[in-house]
Formats: C-alpha cells, sequence, structure tokens
C-alpha cells in the first residue's frame, strides 16, 4: 500500500502529525502548552483537536477546541466546551458550554466560529456524541453509573429515542449493545435486528462508522487474557446491511488496550494505531505495517487525513 495518502493526527502532548510515508512528526500550530489532557475527533474531513488543562489530579477545565483546516497552518478557534460532537452537515459543531453558575447550555458553531445563536440550557453532566438526520445522540449522567444514551431533536431537546448504550451511529443505523448481544436498529423503518456478539470474550470499546456508514469497525478489549496478565485488542468489522462480520487479520493482538486507537480513512481502509500504525482493507489478506513506533504517551484516540 501506498502510505502517501493519509497522515495521523495524534492527541499526544502537544497534539501532533504522523506522515506515514516518510515516519515524520510533527506538532500541530497553535495549540496550547504545558502539561494538558488532549483528545482528537473527525469533523467530515477535518480534525478537531480539543485541549484540557488540569484543574486537580482528577480534574479537567473545559477544553479549548481547535479545528485545522490544515494541520501545517494556525488553526480555528470555538473557544472553550465541555464536550464537542460532529454536527449531520459536518461543517460545525456541538458544543456543551459552561453557562456560569454551575448551569451550562448546547450550542451548535460552524467550523470556522460563527454561532447559531446562544443555544438552549442543557446539564452540565451531558455529553454531545454525534448528530445524524435523525437528531442529536448524547449521553446523559455521563461517567456515572446511571449513564444512557439518549437522541433528542437538538432544538427543542426532545428525546426522540433512549436506550441503555449505543455503541455506534450513523446516517441511517444504530448499533447498540444489549445484555448479552448486540442490535442494529434502521432509523428509517423502526426495524431492530438482533445481532450475536463475534467473541465470547473481550468488551466491546470502540466502535468507529466507516466514511460511508456502511460499516462499524469493533474493538474488543480484553484486560486478561486467557487467565493472563497479557492485554489483547481484538477488532471485527460489522457490515450494517448484511449484518455480517470480518475478522480483522492477524487479531487478536497483544498491547496495552489504553494505547489502542481504531479509524478509518477517505479510501475505506481501516488504520490500527497501537505501538506502530497498520492499514488494512477488507478486501486484501494482512495489514500493512508502518515500522515508525507512535509516541508512548498519548490518548487513545487519532483521526486520519488526506496528504494535502
Amino acid at each position: 500500500m501506498d502510505y502517501s495518502g493519509f497522515r495521523l493526527v495524534m492527541a499526544t502532548s502537544p497534539p501532533s502529525m504522523l506522515d506515514p510515508a516518510t515516519g515524520a512528526t510533527t506538532p500541530l500550530p497553535g495549540a496550547p502548552g504545558g502539561d494538558r489532557v488532549n483528545d482528537v475527533i473527525r469533523v467530515g474531513k477535518f480534525p478537531v483537536v480539543l485541549s484540557a488543562g488540569r484543574c486537580g489530579p482528577s480534574c479537567l477545565e473545559p477544553s479549548e477546541v481547535l479545528v485545522y483546516g490544515d494541520p501545517k497552518n494556525q488553526p480555528w478557534k470555538l473557544g472553550r466546551a465541555r464536550s464537542v460532537a460532529p454536527a449531520a452537515d459536518e461543517s460545525g459543531v456541538w458544543l456543551i458550554r459552561d453557562d456560569g453558575n454551575d448551569l451550562c447550555r448546547l450550542q451548535y458553531v460552524s467550523l470556522l466560529g460563527v454561532e447559531r445563536g446562544r443555544g438552549r440550557p442543557a446539564s452540565c453532566t451531558m455529553a454531545v456524541r454525534q448528530e445524524v438526520p435523525q437528531g442529536l445522540l448524547i449521553t446523559v449522567n455521563t461517567g456515572t453509573a446511571t449513564a444512557e444514551d439518549v437522541l433528542i431533536d437538538p432544538a427543542t431537546g426532545r428525546a426522540v429515542r433512549q436506550f441503555p448504550r449505543v455503541l455506534a451511529i450513523t446516517k441511517d443505523r444504530m448499533l447498540l449493545a444489549e445484555l448479552t448481544e448486540f442490535s442494529v436498529l434502521d432509523l428509517r423503518n423502526n426495524q431492530r435486528t438482533p445481532v450475536k456478539r463475534p467473541v465470547a470474550n473481550g468488551t466491546p470499546g470502540a466502535a468507529v462508522p466507516s466514511r460511508d456508514g456502511y460499516k462499524v469497525a469493533v474493538l474488543f478489549g480484553d484486560p486478561a487474557w486467557a487467565g493472563t496478565a497479557t492485554q489483547t485488542a481484538d477488532v471485527w468489522v460489522l457490515a450494517l446491511d448484511t449484518l455480517t462480520w470480518t475478522h480483522a487479520p492477524s487479531n487478536p493482538i497483544a498491547t496495552e488496550l489504553k494505547r489502542v486507537a481504531v479509524e478509518w480513512t477517505e479510501d475505506d481502509s481501516l488504520v490500527l494505531a497501537t505501538d506502530v500504525v497498520a492499514s488494512w482493507r477488507l478486501d486484501r489478506p494482512q495489514w500493512t505495517v508502518v515500522k515508525t513506533a507512535l509516541p508512548a504517551e498519548r490518548n487513545r484516540s487519532v483521526v486520519t487525513i488526506g496528504q494535502g
């Protein structure tokens, strides 16, 4: 495979970009420095960096939100937010912002920083995840045992659908985690179809839809493989139309789960970032591995972008 097709934006400190073709890693311009916790999400084709300062051992300030139209240039700054999610039109984001006196609000902001009004009141324990034509997926009571995933109408705050756990959402479908299996809900006709788990062991972690929305890569993590101290990551891809699983080659792999990230490229390749970067197309028998080692100190999130 020709690795000139994508670059990898990583949530290192400071945030950085890896060119797999050359192995070169360069810091992103304009990102805050110092001891910060960084994250990165993709909105359409653009990486959005979230950079939070520490306010205590287990406390983080709201994140600075930085949009990189070109990772070589200075970012567009969208202010601070507790949570950020891509809008359905891919030209903006939904933010949970502080509103003073322990109050928060939900607000839409374009990637260029244009605000669509002040938004509406929202709980500060709410996290936004992804907007699709049917609504905005949020998590209420995030980080607690009572957390639930809710699809809301962002204009009114009205709940459209509610589930204990939504692993992934696309324009037309939801992948839901049930007690012993998965299910896929077709948002167009409300049909819900059970899907067997592909593995008996392992907890489903990251679930990342492909760019076209027809597939979801699910990462199963086992912190004690075969009763040992070895951690393993196991990647499976679910076709949302046929509800069939494809097992990624040479998986599971032994790796620290906190360092594993899964992403899709624009040309429909699956990217696995662990200690190194590997890329795989479903019509090929094996991964193509980049030998360049990734930084040890990084958040597990990554975003692939085109080679501009």
